[in-house]
């Protein structure tokens, strides 16, 4: 499996859930007895090992809904889903929910707002939301405006926990991920985080004694609290406090939610927020192999961390997700043109030859181009000064095998901007090739290869599944580059 972050951090929080579910409830004082060193089945709950919470089940909700984009409306219909046994559940029912929680989705079904569907008073205050926040921090990965941020925690958390509190314990946990995220140290992305909201905390007129509450958090260093003062309840100012307290005790992911789930008492959320952030932080292969293979509907997981990552990751403004059957659609594969030298689709091919420069330097195709940037990515000179030798596109893709010190997570991470940046190069340099791609208006351009899945569609273009998206074998990376550029070329 080719693993991303985000595969890290929701692994990471599924199977710190599923640690804690066999022992909800107990408290510290049997922990200290029978600590959980390992993965269990049954217990508190009665289920099979590996089973996760409505923890997961309801991130995982928000995870599959910002994979269409950001809609309240959806995900409060996902949660309803839900609730209703139809979606991501680990056994077809829900075994463990939140009073609260229940009390929205009850709301949710009768048709209110999604934002007025979660209590709003001080006892309204559990940790049912920051439980399920994490997949949020993804979709603002790349925002800097902390009012947006923390007006979309706000309504995110708000479908079952409205609370000021209770949208502060988020605000603060995703503000926290999102310094993780920009590959900081943890307790360094832990102070960039505090002065970040003490400054945010100035700037809004916000309830002092609210903002009191989190003086051991914003103010103080919450890892210095010593552990009889940290307490794992389902209060959510307990759960943010002992989370962020493991997590910057410890260093592992294993000893982090171990560390949380022998806390007691809400065993299976602790686990589930501590490891969200440990997952995120030591990465995908920190996760013991013989706890992930425990975890039930693995693969479905595994896929909806692909479709998120290829969603929201790489911020593509096109997603097969996103086409419809009805559309009109271009389909090009090959890069010879017809023999009497007139331009055709083949120029949309990474092989065309067709000449541009950047930084004073030429790259013959939209390929060299691609192959010489990865050499770069990985700091190999040898093969990029070969690269820009060579004509042949097929000979500039062999030595892109060769590239040394290959990590296949880094390149997923920033292949498709480079190949987006070489073609906008490309068409921008070259006026008749800008002029055709143009006049392919509002068409959709899909690299009709039955051999590509990742750059094409994995079809040929006369299969009858070509004109259907949600049957493409492939992600048709290509094609969307080439309509981002289309879009960007007449701004240049």
């Amino acid at each position: 499996m080719r693993t991303t972050v985000i595969h890290s951090s929701i692994f990471g929080l599924v199977v710190g859930d599923a640690l804690g579910v066999p022992v909800e409830f107990k408290k510290r004082d049997f922990f200290k007895r029978f600590p959980v060193k390992d993965m269990q089945a049954y217990g508190v709950h009665d289920q099979p090992m590996g089973t996760w919470s409505d923890d997961s089940s309801l991130s995982l909700c928000l995870a599959e809904s910002l994979c269409n984009g950001y809609d309240l409306n959806d995900i409060s219909q996902k949660f309803l889903q839900w609730f209703n046994a139809e979606i991501w559940t680990p056994h077809g029912k829900v075994f463990d929910i939140g009073i609260a929680t229940a009390e929205a989705i009850k709301m949710i079904k009768h048709g209110a707002d999604p934002v007025l569907c979660g209590g709003a008073s001080e006892m309204d205050n559990g940790n049912g939301s920051l439980m399920r926040i994490l997949p949020l921090l993804f979709y603002l990965q790349d925002k800097n405006d902390l009012q947006h941020i923390f007006q979309l925690v706000k309504e995110v958390s708000s479908i079952t926990h409205a609370h000021f509190r209770s949208v502060f314990a988020c605000f603060i946990y995703v503000v926290y991920g999102l310094e993780l995220l920009k590959e900081k140290d943890k307790s360094e992305a832990y102070f960039k985080m505090q002065f970040k909201l003490k400054n945010f905390i100035a700037d809004n007129d916000f309830e002092q004694k609210e903002i009191d509450l989190f003086k051991r958090v914003l103010i103080n260093d919450v890892s210095t609290v010593p552990e009889k003062e940290i307490y794992s309840s389902g209060y959510v100012l307990h759960s943010l406090e002992a989370s962020l307290w493991c997590i910057l005790n410890t260093g592992t992911y294993q000893d982090a939610v171990l560390k949380a789930v022998n806390l007691g008492d809400d065993t299976d959320t602790t686990g589930a927020i501590t490891g969200g952030l440990a997952g995120l932080i030591y990465g995908f292969e920190s996760i013991p192999e013989k706890w992930l293979n425990t975890i039930i509907k693995k693969n479905e997981i595994e896929e909806l961390c692909e479709k998120m990552n290829m969603v929201v990751m790489k911020k593509q403004k096109y997603n097969v997700v996103d086409i419809k059957e009805s559309t009109e659609f271009l389909f090009f594969w090959g890069h010879q043109g017809p023999k009497n030298g007139t331009l055709s689709k083949a120029c949309l091919s990474q092989w065309w030859p067709s000449p541009f420069v950047e930084n004073d330097i030429i790259y013959q195709t939209a390929e060299h181009y691609m192959m010489a940037k990865k050499a770069l990515l990985f700091n190999d000179q040898q093969v990029f000064e070969k690269i820009l030798t060579k004509k042949s596109p097929k000979d500039v893709k062999d030595l892109g095998r060769q590239i040394r010190n290959f990590d296949a997570a880094k390149w997923d991470a920033h292949k498709y901007k480079i190949v987006k940046q070489g073609n906008l190069l490309k068409f921008s340099q070259n006026e008749d090739l800008k002029f055709f791609l143009l006049q392919t208006r509002d068409k959709v351009l899909a690299e009709a290869s039955p051999v590509d899945a990742i750059w094409g569609i994995g079809l040929a273009e006369d299969s009858s599944n070509a004109f259907i998206p949600g049957n493409w074998k492939g992600l048709n990376l290509l094609g969307f580059a080439l309509m981002e550029v289309r879009d960007e070329i007449p701004n240049l």
